[in-house]
């Protein structure tokens, strides 16, 4: 049985204030581009906490001086635990500030507009319901996609309601890492924002998208091909990933599929588009295929044991990090 819905309540703390937003951005050899989204972030945010997940050492010293730049904090992690682990060592320090009641959430390859905070905070604070808002998501511009107009929709609003986001460009309340608990650990990279999207909405809260604050973003290497005269964009997602991807699809589904059936239903057959792609399309299809099975056992040998999902006092890796 779900618990009953938690309020948050919009308080003159949650004011949109920049004073009053971290942000976090998880970096693993990030290129040349990296120190562009540093940039256009930094203004709009009163602390910035760049958490490096062991990239090699001439890149370390990029992000060093990026970081010194424009005033960030740099967490250097001694091993690289995984996005979710490097996401709740940042959340963490942010917490720790009682100044802190946003957190926003980037990748280091996307790149954010100069009003994109303030934007954020306009659709919170035209929602009827911010009580219950718990997360707040922006509006993506995708390679080879259209992006949501922005401004108002068919309704009149400039936000919707929607069941999951990306991490990337999640503006997350103070309060609900306390009340929902942090980023599954479990979950090395992939469906570390669609298990924490459920998990949040199992406990009653809602999330938001915003027309306005539009955010560039790209997901691994896509390339846009045309067969039979339709056209379609692929990832071309390395072997590693796939894995785990098929790994952590299989751990979700089980774990969920009891809040939103239709949801899984729908992202399996989304799943099947993918590999088919990858059979059509991409190059090593025979090491990635390989990787998709190998991902799929050990998810429905993890799924079996019937793992917990996370709570608000799950302990984290924090001895294998340093703070620089």
């Amino acid at each position: 049985m779900n618990p009953g819905p938690i309020i948050l309540q919009a308080t003159a703390a949650f004011a949109p204030r920049p004073s009053n937003v971290w942000a976090v951005v998880v970096t693993y050899n990030p290129t040349e581009d990296f120190e562009q989204n540093v940039r256009a972030l930094a203004p709009q945010v009163k602390t910035l906490i760049i958490v490096d997940n062991q990239s090699n050492p001439t890149i370390r010293r990029f992000v060093e001086k990026v970081a010194s730049t424009y005033g960030a904090e740099v967490i250097w992690g001694q091993q690289n635990f995984g996005i979710a682990a490097g996401l709740n060592t940042g959340v963490d320090l942010a917490l720790a500030n009682n100044e802190c009641r946003w957190i926003l959430m980037l990748d280091q390859d996307s790149h954010v507009p100069p009003d994109f905070v303030a934007a954020m905070f306009d659709a919170y604070e035209a929602c009827p319901f911010k009580n219950e808002v718990a997360l707040i998501g922006a509006n993506y511009q995708l390679a080879f996609r259209s992006v949501q107009a922005p401004g108002a929709g068919k309704d009149g609003l400039i936000f919707r309601e929607v069941k999951t986001l990306m991490t990337s460009g999640t503006l997350v309340k103070r309060n609900v890492f306390a009340d929902c608990g942090n980023f599954d650990e479990s979950f090395f990279m992939d469906y570390v924002d669609h298990e924490f999207c459920f998990r949040v909405r199992r406990h009653g809260l809602r999330i938001i998208q915003t027309n306005n604050a539009i955010l560039q973003h790209q997901l691994g290497s896509p390339t846009l091909h045309q067969i039979f005269g339709r056209q379609f964009v692929t990832a071309n997602y390395d072997p590693n990933r796939r894995y785990h991807q098929a790994r952590n699809r299989l751990i979700f589904y089980r774990r969920y599929l009891c809040s939103d059936a239709l949801w899984i239903v729908g992202d399996c057959f989304r799943w099947f588009r993918e590999i088919l792609k990858v059979i059509v399309v991409e190059s090593d299809r025979g090491r990635k295929l390989a990787s998709i099975a190998r991902g799929v056992w050990d998810g429905l040998r993890e799924s079996k044991r019937k793992l917990p999902a996370p709570g608000p006092d799950e302990a984290h890796r924090k001895s294998a990090n340093t703070c620089g």
